[in-house]
């Protein structure tokens, strides 16, 4: 369970990050962080799939990679422990570009299917069937094994170079030979034991912990001890483990002459360090390798759910924004809280007015609540042509708040140089759906407005039968010519012929507004208008968090990204969890 699920997100990782290096400009910084991190995804994942190989299939042969950088001797030197010219040797630099495996006594029925599962990528020829052109593709020949050889059936790899320039389109395959490999068998010459290359593999394949066998080749005589304490001198200050056994090959001019001579201590190494691997074969640990580069691999991962998280806060401060401004301009404002005067509306036309009481009656059974009628003429009428106050003020406040989160999200682009991709999407993508967030907001406040509507209703039920509880006041109101005129506007408001804010600003209303405020009522006019308010307020959060909110936020939570890694943080916080729980390794296979 804890290996899968490893090797699922390292497969992941590896998969995002290749998509992403495939449409990335080659000059950009996260093209540059990727590609750096790319071998180590790479070895990582091929020995997680190898063991995952012998846990299936604990019969695999053995495996030994020859590897080293350009003209150190590899195939040379895989021809000393197969004992046999198997492997074709040249002096040009480079001519080994395709992984071949020499199957010494092994039974090629029974080991080229279990190598083919391991390379599923990769073609399978014949050696000398392999292409020049393509590096999707390995070579296998059958090896008869020698008369009296030590060596037992393993399978002795040739491999190409890690150092050259063109190297880089063939080190994936380098890289999946050393995992494999259950002994690594480094070959540097005199004259390449020293560059920069060969250590940055030996620190690279570090964390794999194999049984080693560094041969310094092509040496004059004289010269062994000096190499071998400069060498080890250099393990000691790349590597923490023990230096591993170092032989010594001379260069030999005609080496028909000397083979077996130059193989026995080669083969005496080769079987006692296989001996180990076999042992070590029995149970595996890689949180080496894991830990190593967790915290590099992660670092773009953790980059972008920080961009996520700061694009949510941008959200969420835009939004806040709108509200505030909603409050200040509509809430809050001393004149045009709309609201209560629409609850004063349905006041008047439950108060039976003399003389008004039959046309209000009437227009009470015909419209329950003005709104039906102002917005009967078009489902689709924008909050623009809206003649209500508390909707304009509300487009006006999201509009803006929007406007200012698009410059927040272009200003992203310019200052943070990892994630500058993931925010140039991310703007593309919110300036696309800018329209359409607009026309949500204008459906969703509509629906709103039609939803709070029996609150005000029942706000004008309440003061009504306060009223009734105070019949001088009742009675006075009921007299008072500004409440004849309030009333005609009352039922020009239900009627359509006025609009809200009109209504609002019309000197009955208001005369009438501040004669409630001053009567025995006012006190209980202020608590209704408070409980208003807070409905109100309570209500448009909701619409700005749920309904427009969580639309914005998730246009920076997409997975098919071709800017980014888009790996959840869910899936981060699993493996770092399996990580977490086993401090002193993590034991994945006991065979």
């Amino acid at each position: 369970m804890t290996a899968d699920l490893i090797l699922d997100f390292v497969q992941r990782l590896c998969e995002r990050q290749s998509e992403l290096l495939a449409k990335l400009p080659a000059t950009s910084a996260l093209a540059a962080t990727l590609s750096r991190l790319m071998p180590s995804l790479t070895l990582t994942k091929a020995a997680l799939e190898k063991q995952q190989l012998i846990q299936t299939h604990p019969d695999l042969p053995l495996q030994i990679a020859v590897i080293g950088p350009t003209q150190a001797g590899k195939s040379s030197l895989v021809n000393l422990i197969v004992g046999q010219a198997a492997a074709e040797v040249s002096p040009l630099a480079g001519f080994t570009t395709h992984p071949q495996a020499f199957l010494y006594d092994v039974e090629t029925q029974r080991a080229v299917p279990l190598l083919e599962k391991f390379f599923p990528d990769f073609q399978r020829f014949e050696l000398k069937e392999l292409p020049r052109e393509r590096f999707d593709c390995f070579g296998v020949a059958s090896v008869m094994a020698i008369h009296k050889s030590p060596l037992p059936s393993c399978v002795v790899w040739d491999t190409p170079d890690f150092d050259s320039i063109r190297s880089r389109q063939y080190l994936g395959s380098v890289l999946r030979i050393a995992a494999l490999a259950d002994l690594l068998v480094l070959v540097v010459s005199k004259d390449k034991y020293a560059d920069q290359a060969v250590w940055d593999f030996l620190s690279l394949v570090e964390g794999l912990g194999q049984p080693t066998l560094v041969c310094l080749n092509k040496i004059r005589p004289g010269t062994q001890e000096i190499l071998r304490q400069s060498w080890e001198e250099k393990w000691r200050r790349v590597r923490k483990d023990p230096c591993p056994l170092l032989l010594t090959l001379e260069y030999c001019p005609h080496p028909g002459d000397v083979e077996v001579q130059r193989a026995v201590p080669l083969l005496e190494a080769c079987v006692a360090l296989l001996r180990k691997a076999r042992d070590r074969r029995r149970q595996t640990q890689v949180t080496k390798l894991v830990r190593r580069y967790w915290s590099a691999w992660t670092a773009q991962i953790r980059a972008e759910l920080e961009a996520q998280e700061r694009f949510k806060a941008m959200v969420e401060a835009a939004l806040d924004l709108a509200l505030s401004t909603y409050r200040r301009d509509f809430l809050d404002h001393p004149v045009g809280y709309e609201t209560l005067q629409r609850t004063l509306a349905e006041l008047l036309v439950l108060l039976e007015i003399p003389g008004l009481k039959r046309p209000m009656m009437a227009v009470r059974r015909a419209l329950t609540w003005p709104i039906k009628s102002l917005f009967a003429r078009s489902a689709d009428v924008g909050l623009k042509s809206t003649p209500t106050t508390e909707l304009l003020i509300l487009r006006r406040s999201v509009e803006h708040a929007l406007l200012q989160l698009l410059a927040q999200i272009s200003d992203q682009v310019h200052s943070q140089e990892t994630t500058a991709y993931w925010w140039q999407e991310t703007a593309c993508r919110y300036h696309a759906s800018y329209p359409a967030l607009l026309r949500l907001f204008e459906v969703e406040a509509l629906n709103y407005y039609h939803t709070f509507a029996p609150r005000v209703e029942e706000a004008a039920k309440s003061l009504y039968q306060r009223l009734k509880q105070m019949p001088a006041t009742l009675n006075s109101l009921r007299a008072a010519r500004a409440c004849t005129d309030a009333a005609g506007l009352a039922l020009l408001f239900h009627t359509g012929g006025i609009g809200p804010h009109d209504f609002v600003l019309a000197p009955a209303m208001l005369s009438l507004t501040s004669w409630l405020a001053e009567s025995a009522l006012g006190k209980y006019i202020e608590s209704v208008a408070r409980d208003l308010k807070r409905s109100q307020l309570q209500e448009v959060r909701a619409l700005l968090e749920t309904k427009l909110g969580e639309k914005i936020a998730a246009l920076g939570e997409h997975q098919d990204r071709k800017t980014c890694l888009g790996i959840p943080k869910s899936a981060l916080a699993k493996v770092e969890a399996e990580l977490n729980e086993r401090p002193y390794g993590l034991k994945l296979f006991s065979i």
